[in-house]
């Protein structure tokens, strides 16, 4: 049910998008992220949150004088500070961006993640992660100038990012990160 609606509302996303196509604008944004795991399977001493990095691009649609939808695509480094519960994510958000003013606007959308990386010791613990990550994401952002951007964004993971395929009990964890990125629009 999950896969159909997502199926769905990117179909149609993707229609808006070629249809507003001529005046699209481009950008690409860096930030960092502040990220952990949460989870009750995860031991106290582990919990530190893990500070990594954001670097991506995007396409912003504008749909009306007010609204737009801005895909992006980025790397993105998340999990916990110790290395057993690092993993990166190459990730695909698509925004519905609400403009205020020319200055500020606000911005909420899906993200799906799929992992390119994690890390994988075996001389200890070890954790597994699952290929796909989803998550929401809700932020503000502000023009600096008519190029230049910087944004605040909070993403919360929807689905289970560990693997528990050889944990006998099991184990359940989402992501969750504060981004503070700038950017810069062609």
């Amino acid at each position: 049910m999950k896969k159909n609606l997502l199926f769905v509302t990117l179909f149609l996303v993707f229609g808006i998008l070629i249809s507003k196509a001529q005046d699209a604008s481009y950008g690409m944004r860096i930030g960092a992220n502040l990220s952990s795991i949460s989870s009750d399977d995860i031991p106290e001493n582990l919990e530190d949150s893990r500070f990594g990095i954001v670097v991506g691009f995007l396409v912003e649609y504008p749909v009306t004088q007010k609204w737009s939808i801005q895909p992006e695509l980025q790397f993105s480094s998340l999990g916990n500070d110790d290395k057993t519960l690092r993993v990166d994510y190459l990730q695909l958000p698509v925004l519905l961006k609400y403009n205020f003013s020319d200055l500020f606007n606000v911005h909420i959308g899906p993200q799906i993640g799929l992992k390119i990386w994690e890390w994988e010791d075996n001389t200890g613990i070890e954790t597994n992660f699952n290929t796909f990550n989803f998550a929401g994401v809700i932020g503000v952002g502000a023009n600096i100038t008519d190029n230049v951007f910087a944004d605040l964004r909070y993403g919360f993971g929807l689905s289970n990012i560990i693997d528990d395929e050889d944990i006998p009990e099991g184990a359940d964890g989402s992501t969750r990160n504060i981004q503070l990125s700038i950017g810069y629009k062609l």
